[in-house]
């Protein structure tokens, strides 16, 4: 695959996963369809312009690698994002319980969220049956604007243990690309990543997303709990 076809896939799964059409987006971005068409399938190069106008649909974000869970779901077409979302605005998690979500599902789903959705979010960060669902309500809220919502993530990341190496082995195996056995053992032992300055490295960008208190409070932990290493 040529960088033409690698830019333009990743332009294609972020839309797809935000639950776009290629219609929908052509208006977003005020590029033609047939265009976007062709960027997306390099056919044509996609220019820093169309680009830009990607990222500012569907946040940087979008270019950040996904973690190495196996069962990572992602919520692709506005028909089944639609369905999630009168879900849990009637109540109900679905996969949200079950499996992890894709970053671009948290972003699309949050972003359609009303306040009666994002109290439903609060309700089931804290009081959630499953860690599972804690974590990826924590993730979704976690990219959200508002310093209530902020606050409520960074409280439960420190007083929710399950919630934590959730969020800390998805960061690390994002971050890393280690298999996600790996990622959960290391959660528990940072020091023990196989790589463990580069880690550190990442975790230092992490650490300042203006955009994502998950990743700015797992960055700060990882940071800390790696500083003996990193300073040998």
């Amino acid at each position: 695959m040529s960088a033409i076809e690698d830019v333009g896939t990743l332009m294609r799964t972020a839309r797809l996963d935000a639950g776009l059409s290629l219609s929908r987006m052509a208006e977003l971005t005020h590029f033609s369809k047939p265009y976007l068409g062709q960027a997306e399938t390099g056919t044509r190069t996609a220019t820093m312009d169309v680009v830009d106008a990607y990222e500012r649909v569907l946040g940087a974000g979008m270019w950040r690698k996904e973690i190495t869970h196996p069962g990572l779901t992602r919520i692709k077409g506005e028909q089944r994002l639609s369905a999630l979302v009168q879900s849990i605005r009637s109540g109900s998690p679905d996969v949200l319980s079950k499996r992890p979500t894709a970053h671009a599902t948290d972003v699309a789903v949050g972003t359609r969220m009303d306040p009666d959705g994002i109290r439903q979010f609060r309700q089931w960060m804290t009081e959630g049956e499953t860690a599972t669902l804690r974590t990826n309500s924590l993730s979704v809220l976690a990219k959200l604007p508002g310093r209530e919502n902020a606050e409520l993530v960074v409280q439960v990341l420190e007083e929710d243990p399950k919630v934590r190496r959730l969020c800390l082995a998805s960061d690390i195996s994002r971050l890393t690309q280690v298999d996600w056995k790996t990622a959960l053992r290391v959660a528990d032992d940072l020091p023990s990543h196989p790589e463990p300055r580069k880690l550190a490295r990442k975790a230092a960008k992490e650490a300042v997303d203006p955009k994502d208190t998950e990743s700015r409070w797992c960055g700060s932990y990882m940071l800390r709990h790696l500083a003996p290493v990193v300073g040998r």
